[in-house]
């Protein structure tokens, strides 16, 4: 009676797959920030996730920058030539100006986002402003003047409710 050795099956759940690469690539890149500080050299790390998402990790800079310093570092040193070193080194400059423009397109959507709500924020306020403003050339009946008069006054009481509730709130009786 020995031991039996059991395969281990491959989970094939795309789900459970991207949450064990997840947290296997956040231990990973901690454990090549920790390498790269106490042995102070230059870690690079390139993953992709099950659905294809590349990951990198410089610990000096690009990524890209770091395998081109190494390439060119290796020209100096080597006898010979690396092959298809002027493609390699080409098309690393091409993706390190990619990443570039990804990161300030991505800071530009972020941009556009902020603004798109600061736009909303002010379109609301503009409509609470012509509750108090209104377009008088609008109101064209007496019925549409007596319901904006009884929304400002229910408003104000509203208000005026809040502020003191607030100010009552914050009174000490002495003895």
């Amino acid at each position: 009676m020995g031991y039996k050795r059991h395969p281990k099956k491959r989970n094939v759940d795309p789900s459970s797959l991207q949450m064990v690469y997840s947290k296997g690539r956040e231990t990973i890149l901690k454990k090549a920030a920790e390498f790269s500080m106490s042995e102070n050299i230059d870690v690079g790390v390139m993953m992709f996730s099950p659905t294809g998402e590349l990951t990198t990790y410089a610990s000096k800079g690009r990524f890209e920058d770091m395998l081109i310093r190494h390439i060119e570092e290796r020209l100096d040193d080597s006898d010979g030539p690396i092959e298809n070193e002027e493609f390699l080194i080409e098309s690393l400059k091409r993706l390190k100006l990619e990443a570039e423009k990804m990161d300030t397109m991505d800071r530009c959507d972020a941009l556009q986002s902020k603004l798109n709500e600061i736009n909303w924020l002010k379109y609301k306020a503009e409509e609470k402003m012509r509750l108090y403003k209104p377009d008088l050339s609008k109101i064209g009946s007496v019925a549409e003047a007596d319901c904006h008069q009884a929304k400002l006054l229910e408003e104000e009481a509203s208000a005026n409710r809040t502020s003191a509730g607030a100010s009552t709130s914050g009174r000490v009786d002495s003895p």
